[in-house]
């Protein structure tokens, strides 16, 4: 008797034990497909296109940066646009969103709508909203009103320096950089309003370049001028050309240089004395006057003599090298400086290390050491 209530007792036990399992798994099983319905939903959703609202806030300003490109774009995403619109920037609508979203430029875009689920390149969010982040210059400061990056250049030249470099091309450059130029103003230095420029600029150095201050508005080219120390003047900054050029003091053509070659005609192994005119024109050196001697000739043996040069090929220069920032600098790892200014290339082995020269001294043709193979 005592045994069979035991085993009613347990056969009981189990079937709640059962009973409850049953319960949980049909909770757990429940619960489980519930939390991935909701999965499902989400990622149907996401999967959905945002809807998005487009505001487009225009410039008064006809060169500037061109909007419609990027809501073109925008239609041609798989974006859903619910609605678009545009707004003058200087319209009181359009001031309420420049004042909330803290745009700085115009024109611009702003997109409303799902922008959580819109992942939009050159878009910044702001509060509820995704504001284009990536306008190029010119624009319009959405706060002044003033168009910025709109440049204006004048060109101050010398018709009579043949010598001296054209700074046009760097206006060239420019624009192929991106920079707007607005107006191009070109003078010669006998022009009345030239000679202004050039004295409330303190212009020393012609040809010169006049780039207005919105030129800054060009980080790349702002941080160029800014390392050689060229910084705005009276709303200009001004780029002056190196040698050679025009002194505005004196009207000097400053940076001619004479150029005088010693070659060694019996040595056929000997480097070309040409090489050195090559290495001057590609340092930026003017050379005025130019001649060949041979180490034979009477004007050939007596610069030998007078500059004790042992090395041949070689060159002297003479003229206004002092119009070469720097160059007697690095001269001097090359050759020498004498007392009546000319300048004695000596140093022929830095030029290659295959060249072949004369030595002078021992009337030998030294060439280069070959290396033995292993």
């Amino acid at each position: 008797m005592t045994k069979e209530t035991n085993l009613h007792k347990f056969i009981a036990a189990g079937v709640f034990v059962l009973l409850g399992i049953l319960i949980f798994n049909s909770f757990y099983v429940f619960t489980i497909g519930s939390s991935l319905d909701e999965k499902m939903a989400e990622a149907r959703e996401l999967a959905k296109p945002a809807e998005i609202e487009i505001i487009k806030l225009s410039s008064t300003c006809a060169d500037c940066f061109d909007a419609d490109e990027i809501i073109n774009a925008l239609k041609d995403s798989d974006l859903k646009i619910l609605d678009e619109k545009s707004l003058k920037g200087n319209s009181r609508e359009a001031k309420k969103l420049i004042e909330k979203y803290g745009i700085e430029k115009l024109p611009n875009i702003v997109i409303t709508g799902e922008t959580d689920k819109a992942d939009i390149q050159n878009f910044k969010k702001v509060d509820d909203a995704l504001v284009f982040d990536a306008v190029a210059v010119p624009y319009e400061d959405a706060v002044t009103n003033e168009i910025v990056g709109k440049v204006s250049s004048i060109l101050i030249n010398d018709k009579n320096c043949e010598a001296c470099a054209d700074l046009g091309v760097l206006i060239l450059n420019l624009v192929q950089n991106g920079v707007f130029i607005a107006n191009e103003e070109e003078l010669d230095f006998s022009d009345s309003r030239a000679k202004e420029l050039i004295s409330q600029l303190n212009i020393e150095k012609l040809p010169a370049i006049l780039l207005s201050k919105h030129i800054d508005a060009y980080p790349a080219i702002a941080q160029s001028l800014s390392q050689q120390g060229i910084t705005e003047n009276k709303g200009q900054y001004v780029i002056q050309s190196q040698a050679p050029y025009v002194e505005t003091d004196t009207g000097k053509v400053r940076g001619l240089v004479e150029l005088t070659m010693i070659d060694d005609v019996s040595c056929d192994g000997c480097y070309g004395v040409d090489l050195h005119k090559e290495i001057l024109l590609i340092m930026g050196i003017a050379i005025d006057e130019e001649k060949i001697l041979d180490i034979t000739s009477p004007e050939g043996k007596d610069l030998i003599k007078k500059y004790d040069i042992e090395k041949v090929p070689t060159v002297i220069l003479n003229g206004d090298l002092n119009a070469y920032e720097g160059f007697s600098r690095v001269w001097g790892q090359v050759g020498t400086i004498e007392d009546d200014g000319s300048y004695v290339f000596r140093k022929v082995e830095v030029l290659e290390a295959s060249i072949v020269y004369k030595d002078l001294t021992t009337n030998k043709i030294i060439e280069p050491v070959q290396q033995q193979s292993q």
